[in-house]
């Protein structure tokens, strides 16, 4: 039966701003593409639907990062690296291991997301959700935002999408993939006694093993658990989870795993403090307020990335990012322009875990870390092509490599590890 529809009157909707570099999402990628854009001189303004920056790094408390260095040579530079060390400084990060992967306060990158943003001079406008483009087709004008203040209207010369999904590329026309993956909601816990749980773990590992997988069962995940120490807050355990895969871009099953998740973490918390030695008098600090969504559209870009380029270590004349994966840190890989750049628009750029990709190489590529230098290049990219008055393929990429290495990122592969 077909679906029941209103129709809604037409409307006259308020212009309220005119930008040369417009970024719709504010997670790792969209703070990033809005500091890189606004440094190179672009008017730019970031619209994001929630009332902070950060994105599942903050509010999904997604807190963990793998190293950024190959073999004693940065991968992730510019802004991503600029923002670990800056955390690191405050004390609000640390390294956890002699790999040199880190953690991070979420609380802490909120604030310096916002820092980094202003001092860019980029203009914030957060409670506002990209919901509809204007202007001719393949060339949108601009981007309609619902937020308090009703529906509005910013035009720009050159948009970002950092939106995760890949709404405002899809609302414009773009072609993609779906990819439905499992989706989680990390929370943490409080006042655990740390070394009492590793001592636990030291003397009957496989009874600490054994009941951490009955937790995982009884919270009614389908693959994954991780409970981690989390160093920065003394006594504090982070927990991770796949609970599991559905159509993530429907507001209905978000809307059943938010509750679910928040059931999970409570069945996770009883249990340990049954059972797990050190948690006796624990407590829930808190659970997510962004639900995990790990991918569900990938655009249909100009050039399609692969896992088996990644693992070839192909080159790319256009790279103007660096990734690694974070199951496989010496696993590095280029970023090229063209898998930024939507099929059929002219003046949309993507970044973050709805690029051009295959599956495989989607997981390797939505982690923060990446999101960082694919938001950097985009950011940097949309503001040469507002300055120049082009459409973001023709943008010189020589050039745009040139400002990005200045910037201190990284575009180029680094020696392979003899």
């Amino acid at each position: 039966m077909a679906q029941e529809t209103i129709r809604e009157p037409a409307r006259d909707v308020p212009l309220v701003a005119e930008v040369d570099v417009l970024v719709c999402g504010g997670g790792p990628a969209g703070t990033a593409a809005a500091v890189a854009a606004a440094r190179a001189g672009a008017r730019t303004m970031l619209v994001e639907r929630y009332g902070c920056l950060g994105g599942l790094a903050t509010g999904g408390l997604v807190l963990v990062l793998p190293p950024l260095t190959r073999d004693g040579h940065q991968i992730i530079g510019g802004i991503g690296r600029e923002t670990l060390e800056a955390l690191i400084a405050t004390g609000e990060a640390d390294y956890r291991s002699a790999r040199g992967s880190s953690l991070f306060d979420p609380e802490g990158l909120k604030r310096l997301s916002d820092e980094q943003c202003l001092q860019a001079g980029a203009e914030l406008r957060l409670h506002s959700w990209a919901v509809g483009v204007f202007g001719e087709q393949g060339r949108p004008e601009g981007v309609i935002v619902e937020s308090k203040a009703g529906r509005q209207a910013i035009r720009a010369h050159t948009i970002v999408d950092c939106t995760g999904d890949g709404d405002v590329a899809a609302q414009a026309g773009a072609g993609f993939e779906r990819d439905d993956r499992m989706i989680g909601l990390p929370f943490r816990i409080g006042n655990v006694d740390i070394d009492r749980w590793n001592a636990a773990k030291s003397e009957d590992g496989e009874a600490v093993r054994a009941l951490h997988e009955d937790i995982r069962t009884a919270a009614g995940y389908e693959s994954y658990l991780g409970l981690s120490p989390f160093p920065i807050e003394p006594g504090v355990v982070w927990g991770n989870n796949h609970m599991a895969p559905g159509d993530f871009l429907d507001p209905a099953v978000l809307s059943r795993m938010e509750v679910r998740g928040r059931r999970s973490a409570q069945v996770i918390l009883r249990m340990l403090r049954e059972r797990m030695p050190g948690f006796e008098e624990a407590w829930l600090v808190d659970t997510a307020w962004q639900i995990g969504v790990r991918c569900t559209r990938r655009i249909a870009c100009r050039h399609r990335m692969t896992f088996e380029e990644f693992t070839a270590e192909v080159s790319h004349a256009d790279s103007v990012a660096l990734g690694n994966d974070f199951r496989r840190p010496d696993l590095v890989y280029e970023i090229p322009l063209r898998s930024l750049l939507p099929e059929g628009l002219a003046n949309v750029a993507v970044a973050g875990r709805c690029v051009g990709s295959d599956p495989e190489a989607m997981e390797a590529l939505r982690e923060i870390h990446c999101c960082w230098t694919m938001g950097e290049a985009a950011g940097a990219g949309a503001a040469l092509a507002a300055q120049r008055d082009c459409a973001l393929a023709d943008v010189p990429v020589d050039e745009l490599r040139r400002r990005l290495t200045e910037a201190g990122a990284v575009v180029d592969l680094p020696p392979s590890a003899p």
